[in-house]
């Protein structure tokens, strides 16, 4: 039978007898292709550069169940080959597919058996959700799997008692090398989250593909237990565990929100991770630069108008902070504003905070002192505290309260400037 992918007649195709051999073989199993029923076309991709996640359609793939080879019977669909066209890139161990909503991990190859490359894989059923260093949301797909053991007791029933061992598989990336033993993970729906602890030797992540690189592409698993959720800590909503410890926020009260056109100012940020001040790098960005430019951490009225600064952590841009400035014409008369830091509008329970007020003219702080008053309606005397010193004032939450906010209003008489600062007595987490 000719081939239509090569022009069967001609005598001789190529003079090299390893090479005729490859383009007969890639003829038929092109053919093998267009007429087997389970070929997808563009419907799976593979991750093009190992770990980076930038997948890539495939145009051709065959895909056959899995075969328990000592029942002969089909595996589950969670199991699957892939037979790829030979030019194909060479598949490996821990190599990363998608398709549809679900992603595949690469967990055996067969690529000696012939001239065109087979490789078995399984689906990820779960995801690991975690934290790195610098409060990033994580998202690994998983195989999250379970092995039960038995007690070996020949006197009794075959199952006496069981006890789960949960394993977890994933790619070994630059992302999951930075898991530690004692890592803990929530898996399940919010409602009903289960809790799980990464044993001190739980790793398995030490073979390698390639035999002197410590860095190449397989699968790392680790060794999980059951264990508790932490509810005072843990995101139950969204699946994370720890995220009280990953609380990075950016305080950028001590700005001035005047500026007069052609003058400039420094802009402060101060990043926090709870309560703890954190030394992280921040960035600026002007909404608009026709009305005022930022070098730097300096900005710059260009124009009269309103304009959003906002400032990003450089490691991790979804913790960012944004305040409007007013930049006025030069030839109106002075602003004035009442700012407060830290800016924070809660106060946890069982705990208090020191507010400190500062008068700014112009944007440049003034030394003026100011009046601060408690006038705080209709929330008990008893829930709270409040001390006043100078410019400065100190609530302590006693219990926590939700129905109305404690009010202090802060005021300079002799500019008539006025302005009230609402706090929470949230409860303790």
């Amino acid at each position: 039978m000719s081939m239509k992918y090569y022009k069967a007649s001609q005598s001789i195709r190529n003079t090299n007898p390893t090479k005729a051999y490859y383009d007969d073989f890639v003829a038929i199993s092109n053919q093998t292709f267009d007429n087997a029923p389970n070929v997808k076309y563009n419907e799976i991709e593979y991750e093009v550069h190992y770990g980076t996640r930038d997948f890539k359609p495939i145009p051709m793939v065959r895909v056959e169940p899995v075969v328990n080879y000592n029942t002969g019977v089909q595996v589950g669909d969670d199991f699957q080959v892939f037979i790829f066209t030979p030019d194909f890139p060479e598949p490996y161990y821990g190599m990363k597919f998608k398709w549809g909503k679900n992603y595949y991990l690469v967990i055996n190859v067969d690529k000696g058996s012939g001239l065109s490359t087979s490789a078995e894989v399984r689906r990820c059923n779960n995801t690991l959700r975690f934290f790195d260093e610098n409060g990033n949301k994580i998202y690994e797909p998983c195989i999250l799997d379970q092995v039960l053991r038995f007690t070996n007791n020949n006197d009794t029933m075959t199952i006496v008692t069981g006890k789960a061992e949960q394993y977890i598989w994933c790619q070994r990336n630059s992302r999951t090398v930075k898991l530690k033993p004692n890592d803990r993970f929530l898996f399940g729906v919010p409602e009903q989250r289960i809790g799980f602890r990464l044993y001190a030797g739980g790793f398995g992540n030490s073979l390698n593909t390639i035999t002197g690189d410590d860095n190449s592409p397989t699968l790392t698993q680790f060794y999980v237990e059951e264990y508790e959720i932490n509810y005072q800590e843990d995101d139950i909503e969204n699946g994370f565990a720890n995220a009280e410890r990953f609380n990075y926020s950016i305080d950028i009260s001590e700005n001035n929100t005047y500026l007069n056109v052609g003058t400039s100012m420094n802009l402060n940020a101060v990043v926090y991770n709870g309560k703890n001040i954190v030394d992280k790098k921040v960035i600026w960005e002007s909404t608009d630069e026709n009305i005022a430019t930022i070098s730097n951490n300096q900005i710059t009225g260009i124009s009269p108008g309103e304009v959003g600064i906002i400032v990003k952590m450089v490691d991790n841009e979804s913790v960012r902070g944004e305040i409007v400035i007013n930049i006025l014409d030069s030839q109106a008369g002075d602003n004035y504003d009442i700012l407060i830091s830290p800016d924070i509008d809660y106060v946890l329970e069982k705990e208090e905070i020191t507010i400190n007020a500062s008068l700014y003219k112009n944007g440049i702080i003034q030394g003026n002192s100011l009046n601060i008053v408690d006038v705080s309606e209709g929330v008990p005397k008893d829930n709270y505290s409040i001390v006043i010193d100078g410019n400065s004032f100190t609530i302590k939450n006693k219990f926590k309260y939700l129905k109305n906010k404690v009010k202090v209003q802060c005021s300079y008489d002799d500019e008539n400037i006025v302005k009230v600062f609402e706090f929470t007595l949230r409860g303790l987490y």
